[in-house]
C-alpha cells in the first residue's frame, strides 16, 4: 500500500511539473506572439511615416518649382513665402495623440543642422525656414487615401553658394527636409538637395534618410 501511495505521489508530482512546464511554454509563446505583433506594428508604422515624409518632400518640390525667387522662401518670417497647404497652426497633434509644438520642432531642426553641418559653412550655414506643415491629407489630391500622418517641411539655403547670406539663394539650390509623425510613435524624415534646372523644373541632387 505504501508503495502505491508513493507511486501516486510521484505521479501527482510529475503531473504538476508537466502542467507547470506546459503553462510556462504557453505563456512564453503568447508573449513571443505579442512581441512579434508589436514589432510588426511598429515596423509598419515606421514605413508608413517614411512614405508620408517622401510624399511631403515631393509635394514641397512641386510647390518650390512654381516660385521664381527662392530667396522669398528663405526670408525671415513672417515675410517668407510658405506652401499653399500650410495650416498655420503652432500646436498640432500627431495621429497617435502626441502634442507637437511647431516652433519647438523648427528650433530642433536648426540645432540638429548645426551638429550635422558643423562650423564649416561659416556665414553660409543653413538657417531653416518652415515651408509648410499639415495633415498629410491636405497635400494629396481629392480621393487619394493615405495612412494617417502629420508632416512638416523645412527649407534652407544649400550653404555652397558662398554669398555669406543664408537668407538669399544665389545658385538655385536648396535643402528640403520633410518629416512625418505617424501612429505608434513613428517619426521618419528625408533630406533632399534640389536644384532649379529651368523655370518650373527641379532636379533632385541627393536624397538621404537622416536616421
Amino acid at each position: 500500500m505504501r508503495q502505491r501511495h508513493d507511486e501516486r505521489g510521484v505521479a501527482l508530482l510529475m503531473a504538476l511539473v508537466t502542467a507547470a512546464l506546459v503553462t510556462a511554454i504557453a505563456t512564453t509563446m503568447v508573449m513571443s506572439s505579442s512581441t512579434d505583433l508589436v514589432i510588426t506594428g511598429n515596423t509598419r508604422a515606421s514605413m508608413e511615416a517614411m512614405y508620408a515624409a517622401e510624399a511631403a518632400g515631393q509635394r514641397a518640390i512641386g510647390e518650390l518649382a512654381t516660385i521664381a525667387d527662392w530667396s522669398t522662401v528663405l526670408a525671415a518670417p513672417p515675410g517668407n513665402v510658405t506652401a499653399t497647404f500650410d495650416d498655420g497652426e503652432t500646436m498640432v497633434r500627431a495621429p497617435d495623440g502626441r502634442s507637437l509644438s511647431v516652433p519647438v520642432l523648427t528650433a530642433a531642426r536648426q540645432a540638429a543642422s548645426a551638429v550635422t553641418y558643423g562650423p564649416g559653412f561659416g556665414a553660409d550655414s543653413p538657417v531653416w525656414r518652415l515651408f509648410g506643415h499639415a495633415d498629410i491629407r491636405a497635400l494629396l489630391p481629392p480621393g487619394v487615401t493615405s495612412p494617417p500622418a502629420y508632416v512638416l517641411i523645412h527649407v534652407a539655403d544649400d550653404g555652397g553658394d558662398g554669398d555669406g547670406d543664408p537668407e538669399s539663394d544665389a545658385n538655385g539650390q536648396l535643402i528640403v527636409y520633410a518629416e512625418a509623425y505617424g501612429v505608434s510613435g513613428a517619426h521618419r524624415a528625408v533630406e533632399l538637395a534640389v536644384s532649379r534646372v529651368t523655370p518650373g523644373t527641379i532636379r533632385v541632387l541627393s536624397w538621404k534618410d537622416p536616421r
